[in-house]
């Protein structure tokens, strides 16, 4: 007969339960002690956005925020990061830290087309082996761990596209909520231009992304893809896919069918400004966006766009299909002269002043990782929607800026061009253009 160890009291099971309830009660609800060395940094809320072409703190502005958060989680804290693709040693070798020094919960999800035997990803496989590490001995809620999805997490097709990273402390700040165009990767420093949104103290805000990632970290599809969460008037979750109860039409066009291009009461001409910043606008469903958008510039909106990759057809709806072209200005850059574009936008962001919905004087962002693209919508994404001045003018000025002072696109060339030395690409390429036999797109994937 085998032996059975004797089963606790029942006075002793209580005061078990309760010391792991008061465990769980006390991360959700209490301080945590912060160590001296987490406390030098406290992620600031607010708009972050990196300049792959600026000096190192410029280039490093929203990967060095995401570094330092981490490493400022304090004993027995916890991280989920949802993110596309993880390829930075740095943003590995912070996790593990926590992981195994600090006894932190890390736990991540991201899309397997990242990290397979076709597409090696060693940092992920040392991370993921790392995180497996000395979870038997810790509560459930401290364990760790790395999945890699087989499609989007939350559905039956799509990517794993989400871009979001939770903390439940970070040096003094609470309830740390991230969410923007960054991918946990050191391409998203050096040759892209990234947004990250900070929410710091919304614990309602946090308990929805933790859940949402709770199901992603399942890999199981939910019959309720889509969820719209309202945290006051300031600030509104938009989780994809977008399947279930109120998914009729597209999510873009209803945020543009709420613009009126008239009418607006903080602006100096009375017209709603739109600023766009996208990554990938093609397809049915981009064609779609674009004469919406065209729309609006025909009825007298003040519209500027900002991209990196727009079909043909939706550059030909923006530039012909209206008295004048919609303002549009390519942002990528082939700067080592390989004909492959290898700096280009990444963030998918829009904005209104001006007229939206009731409000005349509204002043509207959504960002997140969703592109303009058919792929979007059966895919894992994140979105927020902020009615907040200063967020606006962050990102309005980000927009603004590489508009009026986009990267040089020229590329060096030799042989027949070496008297000038380059080879000046068009103002527009639209998708599917080769130069010099190139697809420049190449490296541009819906990541």
């Amino acid at each position: 007969m085998t032996n059975r160890p004797s089963l606790p009291s029942a006075r002793t099971s209580l005061l078990t339960a309760l010391t792991s309830v008061a465990a769980v009660l006390a991360l959700l609800a209490g301080p945590l002690a912060v160590p001296a060395e987490a406390a030098r940094y406290t992620p600031p809320a607010g708009v972050k956005t990196n300049d792959p072409l600026g000096g190192r703190d410029a280039r490093r502005a929203v990967i060095g925020h995401v570094i330092k958060s981490i490493n400022a989680v304090p004993r027995k804290g916890q991280i989920r990061i949802a993110s596309w693709n993880v390829r930075s040693d740095d943003i590995v070798d912070a996790l593990i830290r926590a992981h195994a020094k600090r006894k932190v919960g890390v736990k991540v999800v991201m899309d397997r087309l990242n990290a397979n035997p076709d597409n090696p990803n060693r940092g992920v496989n040392r991370l993921q082996r790392a995180l497996k590490e000395g979870n038997g001995s810790r509560k459930p809620y401290l364990r760790s761990g790395l999945r890699k999805c087989v499609s989007a997490c939350r559905g039956r097709g799509g990517i794993a596209h989400s871009k979001f990273f939770l903390f439940s402390q970070a040096g003094k700040a609470r309830w740390v909520v991230m969410n923007g165009s960054f991918n946990a990767t050191d391409l998203a420093a050096y040759g892209q231009w990234n947004d990250m949104y900070t929410v710091v103290g919304r614990k309602p805000v946090y308990q929805e992304l933790r859940t949402v990632f709770a199901q992603m970290w399942q890999d199981k599809n939910v019959k309720q893809g889509y969820r719209h969460r309202a945290f006051g008037k300031s600030l509104t979750t938009m989780v994809y896919p977008w399947r279930g109860k109120g998914t009729q039409g597209d999510p873009v066009l209803r945020e543009l069918s709420k613009i009126s291009c008239t009418g607006a009461r903080n602006t100096s001409s009375g017209r709603t400004k739109i600023r766009i910043s996208m990554t990938s606008w093609h397809g049915e469903r981009g064609k779609k966006i674009a004469w919406a958008v065209r729309r609006k510039q025909n009825s007298g909106c003040n519209v500027k766009i900002v991209y990196a990759v727009a079909g043909n057809e939706v550059l030909r709806i923006l530039r012909r299909e209206g008295a004048r072209p919609v303002p549009l200005r390519q942002v990528t850059q082939d700067f080592n002269g390989d004909g492959v574009y290898d700096r280009y936008l990444h963030t998918k962001v829009l904005t209104v002043r001006g007229h939206y919905g009731n409000d005349r004087r509204a002043t509207m962002t959504l960002n997140g990782s969703a592109n303009w693209s058919p792929a979007a919508l059966p895919s894992d994404e994140v979105l927020i929607r902020l009615q907040a001045p200063g967020v606006l003018k962050r990102y309005n000025g980000f927009v603004e800026r590489l508009y009026r002072n986009p990267p040089p696109r020229s590329r060096p060339a030799a042989g027949r061009t070496a008297r000038t030395g380059a080879v000046q690409l068009p103002e527009h390429l639209p998708l599917g253009t080769l130069v010099d036999g190139v697809d420049p797109y190449a490296l541009i994937q819906e990541g």
